[in-house]
This record gives structure tokens, sequence and C-alpha cells, in this order.
């Protein structure tokens, strides 16, 4: 099989050998062997039509032709054998194609055709073939770019091509490609003399003068003279202005090819023109472009001094003004083309002038990093008093070239300002001074230049348009070698129009390196207040800055109010900043005293981080759990709960803080509802504060107390009352006679003997002996008194919590069960037993024992269970209360079908609603209902409308038992593990009001007894014991907390060990950027001892002009305006 695929291998390449060779005998005796071998290809993708027609074998491409071979094959780069008979100049094999008339349109790779490759080759002679079979071409087809054979022809200055192509072959001199380019303008770009010579004499042939043939427009508007000086060739360009071409023609921005050729610095080319046409030369230097622009602006732009200098010398004008009122000489300036700008100097132009932007050519050299001495040198020797003059000149911002020279950092123009005179103390229109831009920029040696000046000690401490000191912007800025510098020159420590000095503006803008530096030198600033009274704390808050509030906290600022009443953790939380919340109610020492904080705003933080911003506030518990520094595997190893932060209404009422009073200092509601926090999580539903751990424990912690004794007791005295009940319920039951009452008198009767005899059937004879009879009194006794009871309860906690009691389905629940149980005994006391005791008796036993149920909740064990059942419960309903629509349509249709037909169960509507609920369960009795009365006539059950009746029982038993019933189970298996946890949450919020009930209701002398700031555990101490109460609850009913997760979640707690590692990480960075900046002077310091200059030493450190500074938010009017409005908030809280 191998041999076999080589032999087929071999045979192929012989038959492209022969193809090439033209060996006629081979191929054909390949080609009969295996017809196939006419489209074997090499590895260029050629087949034998290629190789044949690159070696001119005409007599291969007969056969190939005779035996339906493809002559249009394609190769791997899109030659047909057309392209390669052209690359290889093959004329016989061109004829052979061209006479069996093969596609001359196909494109290759390149997207040229074969007439393209021809002229781009300069195959003469194949172009010569092509004009024997013209009527196969489309001379006029694009190629790349949409170019022409022409374009080609004029791309690579092929004349005779050209030639060829607009004489023998006609193509078409005026088809653009699809840039808009004619051939002409080809030609004139890529200097192509020659051919250029070829198009104009054809114009002329045809009747068109070389003056319109050279004024052709492109797609931008440029003639063949502008292409050709872009191209750059001057024989193009003296071919064009002897062709006739206007120096004067403007494109459409209205540029002149000189304005072009002195943009490109073509010297030599602008002499040119204006030898040739000197009666263009006057108007072509007076020319404006569409900016307004000359040509010796476009010369001065691109630093072309040489062309300036010409012409100048040729009378153009030395200062046309643009259309930014710009002369060459500042546009020279502009664009750092400082050759010419010395040459336009020496030239007499006009320094004085000034652009749009009133600035002088000093401020554009400063701007741009222009070497100062070289342009004060030129500027002396031709005119030293306008050089004076400039010095000083303020822009239309006011701002003089010292100004640009500090803004920019050009320290060494800095220099040779102020030694020529400049004044150090010009302000600009924002009364702004150079040592303004440089403390706002962090010019350090900048600074101390202005600084080292004669004046330099009258500017340290000169106010901008807004109050601002240099030593405001740097500490503003946090340029903090700047900061130091004006600190050492004695910087006073003036206030801006707000009030504010340069510690509130470091505080602001979060820089704490400047805050720490303006502490150490003037301590006292650290509690000013500005206009506002607002202390730098309360601006680090207004602005987000965490860090900045941290420093001020651990230097010991005061925590106070402003002229609003409200404090700086009053702005972040109404301005909901967790940032700034965090780094205050999470700080190491200060913690306490800003959580004690009270305002109008919000009477308690804790209240208002519960309320707003939960994820801080269980930042706040999660401090509030610390362990030992020991191993956690250790005895010794605790784990202390502080509960401070659960008890705001404890600090609230020390007094410590520094809160000023006011008329409506009164003491806020919640203080007089206990567990204040505790509460707030379940009003606002803050499902993560309250399984917390610290809450959790928390509540335990009340459990342990007093929680557990009061449950337990109200647990036993609830049972008593329920061992009543069903005692009282089975007396009744037991001394029940069901003999006919007509044979005794009723005693509590007065009907007359026929009235007596019509109850016999009705009546029910008690008998009971005299033990019974006491103890039924006695339990009636006991239930009154229960029932007495618990409605003064009620009352009161209907006082206590008006509707939030009625919307309460467990209170609807005890309502029913007094007033059950009262309807039971109450006959008792007549010595009356009537039947509607039984009724109310079946009532009771159900409630008493249901009410026993739900006190069960308050226990985690048999709790969860509860809680769990009772939301199955309301989702069952729910869902019945929808789809009772079902069981109403079957029970109405069953009552229509089976109530003429003697059935008792559907014989009236709600006899056959309750029986088609029954049905649903499964209790559907088919064969007694429906099969019997089908098949036997004889009894008095009948069918009376059997089919109607079978068909809407089968859609019954499809829709009801089978849909319905797995409809629901599915619901509660499948949402059991969200029942879950909603039960649990259920539960620690039921937890929470029932401490808060019962707290109410204790005295508070009891309640400070038992109550504990702290709680300490030892997780690996088991040595102490549990008390026999204890034992019995964690046995039966284990305890109301999950101890074990809680635990967990405090030991596997990893932020605080990430926390840890951001910080080492931050020291090491911060460090590592000390010692960089160490190491840079230290090398700045080599180099100037060294003598070596750079480029870099002439440019200040600092940040960039370019670089935009976020303006503080609370700067503007509209902010400050908000905010003074804020004491409305103040009032509403």
């Amino acid at each position: 099989m191998l041999g076999l695929v080589n032999v087929n291998k071999s045979s192929d390449e012989e038959i492209l050998q022969a193809a090439e060779s033209g060996n006629v005998e081979d191929f054909m005796r390949l080609y009969l062997s295996e017809p196939s071998r006419l489209t074997v290809r090499d590895g260029r993708g050629r087949t034998a039509a290629h190789q044949a027609a690159t070696r001119n074998n005409t007599n291969i491409l007969h056969f190939i032709n005779n035996y339906g071979g493809d002559l249009n094959a394609k190769d791997n780069f899109g030659n047909t054998p057309l392209h390669v008979a052209v690359e290889s100049e093959a004329l016989d094999a061109l004829e052979f194609l061209l006479q069996h008339r093969v596609d001359t349109s196909i494109l290759n790779d390149k997207s040229q055709g074969a007439l393209h490759l021809a002229t781009e080759l300069n195959r003469v002679s194949v172009l010569q073939v092509f004009t024997r079979y013209k009527d196969q071409f489309n001379f006029d087809l694009g190629g790349e770019h949409g170019r022409t054979a022409l374009h080609f022809a004029a791309i690579h200055d092929h004349d005779i091509c050209a030639k060829i192509l607009i004489t023998d072959l006609g193509a078409g001199c005026k088809i653009a490609c699809n840039n808009g380019y004619y051939p002409i303008h080809e030609a004139a770009k890529n200097a192509s003399s020659r051919t250029m010579e070829v198009f104009l004499q054809w114009g002329e042939s045809k009747g068109c003068t070389r003056e319109s043939m050279i004024s052709l427009y492109d797609n931008e508007g440029n003639v063949p003279l502008h292409s050709a000086v872009h191209g750059g060739d001057i024989k193009a360009v003296e071919l064009c202005l002897k062709s006739g071409a206007k120096i004067s023609t403007q494109q459409h921005d209205l540029s002149t090819p000189v304005h072009l050729a002195c943009a490109q610095g073509a010297l030599e080319i602008v002499k040119l023109m204006f030898m040739m046409q000197p009666t263009e030369k006057l108007a072509c230097l007076t020319s404006c472009d569409v900016q307004r622009m000359t040509p010796i602006h476009c010369a001065a732009m691109f630093d072309h001094p040489d062309i300036v200098n010409y012409l100048i010398s040729e009378g153009s004008d030395i200062n046309p003004l643009d259309k930014e009122r710009r002369s060459p000489l500042l546009l020279a300036a502009s664009r750092a083309g400082w050759r010419t700008v010395h040459t336009l100097i020496r030239l007499s132009a006009d320094i004085e002038l000034k652009d749009i932007n009133s600035r002088n050519v000093l401020h554009l050299v400063v701007m741009n990093g222009g070497r100062l001495e070289e342009f004060a040198a030129t500027c002396k020797d031709r005119c030293d008093k306008s050089l004076a003059q400039l010095l000083n000149e303020k822009d239309h911002t006011g701002c003089s070239p010292l100004h640009y020279a500090s803004r920019e950092g050009h320290i060494r123009s800095l220099e040779n300002l102020i030694r020529l005179g400049a004044c150090i103390n010009l302000k600009n229109n924002n009364n702004e001074s150079p040592l303004h831009f440089a403390a706002r920029y962090g010019r350090y040696h900048t600074a101390c230049q202005l600084l080292d000046s004669d004046k330099g000690t009258f500017i340290i401490n000169e106010s901008d348009g807004e109050g601002l000191t240099p030593l405001h912007i740097a500490s503003r800025e946090g340029h903090t070698r700047v900061v130091q510098l004006l600190l050492n020159r004695g910087a006073l420590l003036h206030r801006d129009h707000n009030g504010r000095n340069p510690l509130h503006l470091a505080a602001m803008s979060g820089y704490t390196q400047t805050i720490e530096l303006l502490h150490s030198v003037h301590s006292h600033l650290l509690d000013q207040t500005d206009k506002d009274e607002n202390t730098p704390l309360h601006l680090a808050t207004m602005e987000n800055k965490p860090n900045s509030i941290a420093l001020l906290l651990s230097m010991g600022c005061r925590l106070s109010y402003n002229s609003l009443n409200m404090s700086a953790i009053d702005y972040a939380i109404y301005y909901k900043f967790p940032e700034a919340a965090l780094a205050m109610v999470t700080h190491e020492h200060r913690a306490k005293e800003v959580m004690a904080l009270r305002s109008d705003r919000h009477p308690c933080v804790t209240l208002a981080l519960i309320a707003y911003m939960p994820r801080v506030f269980e930042a706040v518990q999660d401090k509030c759990i610390t362990k030992a520094d020991c191993k956690k595997d250790s005895k010794s190893f605790y784990i202390k709960y502080s509960f401070d932060a659960l008890c705001p209404q404890l600090k609230i009422e020390d007094g410590n803080n520094a809160r000023r009073t006011t008329k409506s200092d009164n003491v806020p509601k919640s203080q007089n509802t206990p567990l204040p926090a505790l509460n707030a999580m379940v009003a606002h539903g803050r499902v993560e504060l309250l399984a917390h751990p610290l809450s959790q424990k928390y509540l335990q912690m009340k459990w342990h107390s007093y929680g557990k004794y009061f449950h337990l007791a109200n647990l036993l005295f609830y049972c008593i009352f329920l061992i009543f009940v069903t005692v009282y319920t089975y007396l009744l039951m037991m001394n029940a006679d069901a003999t006919p009452a007509s044979k005794k008198p009723d005693k509590c009767s007065n009907f007359t003997d026929a009235e007596q005899e019509n109850k016999t059937e009705r009546n029910i004879l008690f008998e009971p002996d005299f033990e019974s009879k006491v103890a039924m009194y006695t339990s009636t006794v006991a239930i009154l008194v229960y029932n007495g009871l618990c409605l003064i309860r009620e009352a009161y906690n209907v006082k206590q919590q008006k509707w939030h009691y009625m919307v309460d389905p467990s209170n609807l629940v005890s309502w029913w069960l007094y007033i059950s149980s009262s309807m039971m005994v109450f006959p008792t006391l007549f010595g009356c037993f009537e039947e509607i005791q039984f009724s109310a008796a079946s009532i009771t036993v159900f409630l008493s024992w249901f009410e026993l149920l739900l006190l069960l909740q308050r226990f985690d064990q048999v709790g969860i269970y509860v809680v769990m059942f009772l939301e199955i419960l309301q989702t069952l309903i729910k869902v019945l209360m929808v789809f009772s629509i079902l069981i109403i349509a079957f029970g109405l249709a069953f009552y229509i079908l089976l109530s003429k037909g003697h059935h008792l169960s559907f014989s009236s509507i709600p006899m056959s609603l309750m029986r088609t609920f029954a049905m649903m369960l499964g209790e559907i009795d088919f064969v007694g209902t429906y099969v019997q009365p089908y098949y036997k006539s004889e009894t008095d059950i009948l069918l009376p409308f059997p089919m109607p009746t079978f068909f809407i029982l089968g859609l019954f038993m499809v829709l009801m038992p089978i849909l319905l019933m797995n409809l629901l189970i599915g619901l509660a298996v499948g949402d059991i593990e969200s029942v879950r946890r909603n039960a649990q949450l259920k539960r620690l919020a039921m937890q929470v009001v029932l401490h808060t009930e019962l707290e109410r209701k204790l005295p508070t002398i009891l309640l400070e007894k038992v109550d504990k700031d702290e709680l300490i555990e030892y997780p690996n101490n088991k040595k102490c014991k549990l008390g026999f109460l204890d034992l019995i609850l964690r046995k039966w009913f284990c305890n109301p907390f999950t101890d074990d997760s809680g635990l967990d979640l405090v030991l596997e707690s990893s932020e605080d060990y990430i926390t840890a590692q951001l910080d080492k990480q931050k020291r090491k960075l911060r460090t590592m950027s000390q010692l960089l900046e160490q190491q840079h002077t230290l090398l700045r310091l080599v180099v100037q001892k060294m003598e070596i200059k750079t480029e870099a030493d002439d440019v200040d450190e600092g940040v960039s002009p370019g670089d935009t500074r976020v303006i503080p938010r609370w700067s503007s009017p509209r902010i400050r305006k908000k905010l003074r409005t804020a004491s409305s908030f103040n009032k509403g809280g």
C-alpha cells in the first residue's frame, strides 16, 4: 500500500515536470493513465497549466484545453496561468490564452489583474500583445485601492507603458482611485516626470490644454502641483510649473503649494516656484489658509529658519497675524522652534506682540521650556528695553512669565527671570503669586529660589483670592517638603476666608504626613474651628478621608459639634461614608467616646449605625470580641465579649461626652426601650447583626441571668392551667349520661312538659358524684382565675403594643382560648350543664394544647421545629387560599351532578364543599358513590348524569389529589432549607421581643444586679459544673443559642490576620519610599558635584499641571448651602 502511494506521488510530480518541459508524449501518457492528474498542484498550488504557461509551452496548454482542463485555475497567491505568463513574459502562451478567451478580470491576492501586473513589471511586449485583444480587457478595472493600470504606470514612472495604455488601449486618464487621486496626481506625487509628460501630451492631442490638465483637483482639492510638492521631487515640480501650474492655486483648506513647501522645509522648491513664476510670488507670500496662516507661519511652525530668512528676503511680512493673533515669532515659540525664534528676533521681529490669550513671546518661551539665557542674549543685542517690558507683562489670566516658570517647574528659566529683574510678587487674576503656584504643584527648588530672592520674606504669607497662603496650598496638596520649607522660613498660620488653617486643608485632602508635620510644629491647630465651627475632624469626615480621621483621633483631637449641632460621626452617618465611620468607631482608643456622642440628628450612634450602616456596626461587634494572646488549644485561652456596643443607653447617660446643652436636649425615646440595639436590628431586618456571636452571647447572658427562670415559671404556670382544663373536660365527659332527659327534669330548665317532651332527643343528663363536683368546681375557679390574670396581662400588652398587637396571630389564639374556656366552665358556677359546654370544651382543649406548642418556641431544640411548622403552615394557607377556587369549582359541579341522586354528602352546597375537600385527601369512595349507583338501579342512591359525573371525577383526580398535593409536598420539601434559616432568625427575633417585654416589667434594680457588661469564656476549660436546672434544660431543651457555631466563627476569623499583614506591607512600602527619596537626593547631589548637566536638572520636582486635582465637594456654594439647611434635619431628628 505504501509503495502504491509513492508511485502515485511520483507520477504526479512527473506530469508537472512534463508540462514544464513541454514533453507532450509523456504528458499524454500520464494523463491517459489517470485523467484526474490535470488538477494536481505543487507546493505553491500551481497546476500543469501554470507550469506550461510559465515555460511558454503552448502545446501542453492546447492539450489541457482539449481535455477540459481549467485555464483559469488559481494558485496559492491567487495567480492564474495568465498572471504567471505575464510575469515570465511568455508571449506565445499569452497569445494562446487570450485566443481561448480566458478571464482577464481575475484579481490575485494583491488585488492585481494581468493588466495591472504587466504595467507594474513594465512588460511592454506583454502590453503590445494585449493591444491585439483589447476587446477582452477592461482597461479601467480597479485593483488595490481602486487604482487602474494607468495609476501603476504613473506611480512607477513607466512612461512607455502609460503611452501604450493611453494611445493603443484607450485607458482613461480621468478615472480616480478610491482615495480620489487621478493618475496625473500619482505621477506628480511620486515624481514620475516622464509619465506626467505623456499625460500632458495626450491631453494636448485631445484638445485639452496643459493648464487644464495640471489643474485637476482630487478629493482634497489638491492639484498635481500640490502632489508634486508632497512628493518632494524638484523635477516633477518643475514639470508642473512648466506645464502651466499656478503656485497660488489653493486647495480646500486654502493652502497653496508654497504653504506646503514651506511646511516641509523644501527651500529649493520654494526658490524654484518663485523663480519660475515671479508674478505670483507676492500673492503667495500674502495668501492665508483657513487658519489665516501665511507661508512664513508654516515655515516658523515647523522650525525652518532658512526658509523664514528667504521669505523675508523675498518681501514677506515678518509680523503677520494668524487667526489666533499669533505672529511667526509667537508661533515658533509655542512650537519650541528655537532656531526660528532667534532668527526672527535677529531679523527685527516685533517681540511685543501678543496672541489671543495676551501672551507675549516670553510667556511662550518659558511655558515650552526654552533656554532663557540664549533668548535674553539675542534680545539684548536688538531690543533691551523691550525685554524689560516683557518680564512683568500679564496674559488674560493675569499670569506673568514668572508664574509659568513656577508652575512648570523650569528652574533655570525662573533663575534667569529673577536675575533679569522679574517681579516675584506679581499677582494673577486669582490674586496668586508665583510662590502660590510653586506650593500648589510641589516645586520645592522653585520655592527655595523665590524665598531666597530679595522680596522672598514679603511673599511667604501673602494670600490669594480665597485667603489661602502658600502654606495653606502646600498643605492642601500634600507637598510635605514644601510645607517643611515654608515652616522653616517662618510662614505664619493665617486663616483663609472660610476660617480654616493649614491643618484643616491637610485633613480634608487626607495627607497624614502633612498633618503630622503641622501638628509637630503647631499642636494647637488640632482643635481649631473654622467659621462653621468645623474642626479638622469634621472636614476629614466630610471628605471621607479615613487615614486622616484615624490620625487625628490618635493625636487626641476633641470630639465637638459644629454650628449645625452635628459631630463628625453624624456627617459620616448622614452621608453614608462607611470608611470614615469605620475609622472612628473602630479606633483603638477613642471608639467608646465616638459611640457615646449624641446629637439631635442621631440621638444614639449605635442605633444610627444599625439603621444606616450595618456593615460598620458589624465591625464594631467584631472589635468587641477579644481573644487571649496564647495558643488556641491552651486551657488559659479565653474569649472576652464586651457588651458596651449593645448597651448604648448606659453610655449615653454617662454624660462624659462634650455635648453642648440645647433646648431640645431631651433623653431619646430609645432609652425607655429595653435592649435598644437588638430591637433596632429586629426593626430594620439586620439579620447578619442579630446572628453575630456578640449578639447571641448577649442574649445568652440575658437568658442565664433571668430569662430561663421567668420562662420556665411561665411554662410551669401554664402547665397547671392545662392540667385543670384537661381534668375538667375529662370529668365533664365521664359524668355525661346518654339517657333521654325526658325521664328526669332538667335542673336549670323552666320548660313546660310539652316543651320538655320535644327536647327529649337533644338533652344530655349529668349526674356527677360529690368528688367530681368538687374537682370540677375547683377546676372552674382555677381556670377563671387564670383567665382573669391573663386578661389583665393582655390589656397591658394592648396598651404597650397598640396596633402591633392586633396583627399577631398568636394573640388571636390566646383570646379564643380565654373565651372558649370561660364558656366551658361558666355554667358550672350555677350548677347547670349545657350542651354548649361540650362545643366549648372541644375548642378549649385544642387551643390550650396548641398554645403549649407555641410556648415551646422559646426553647432551641424543640422551638426551631415549632417555628418551622408555623412557617410551613403559613405557606400552606397562602397556597390553599389560591387553590380554594378549584375546591369551590369541583364542589359546585358535584353538587349539581349528585344532589338529585340522594347523595347525603352532596345534598347541600356547604356539605358538597366539605366532601370535595375530604376527597382531595384521598377519600373518594369511588365504588360506593359512583360505581354501585351506576350499575344497580334498585338502590335509593342514583347517578342522574353519569357521563359528566365521571368526566368531572377524572379531572378532579388529576388536578387535586395528584397535582395539587404533590405541589404542596414539593413546596414543603424544596423550601425546607430557607424555612429552617428563616425559622432560626425568627426565633432569635422572638427572643429579643420576649426579653424586651420581660425587662419592661422587671424593676430596674433587679436588672442592674443581674446584667453584665462583659463575658469571659474559656472554651478549653470543661471543669465548670452545670446546675441541675441548666442540666435539665441542656438535656431536653438544649440552649436557645448555638454556642459552637458562634465559637467557630470567632476562632476561624481570618480578617484579623489579613489586616495585620496589610499593615505590615504598608509600613514596608512607606519605609521603601523614604529610602528611595533619600537615594534620589544623594544621587542628585553627586551629579551636581560632578558637574554633569542633564535636561532633568532644568525641571523641578512636583506634579504636572496636567494632572487634574479633585476639587473638594464641600467648597462649592451649592453644597455649602445644602449643609446649612441640615439644621432642619436636626429639628426633625
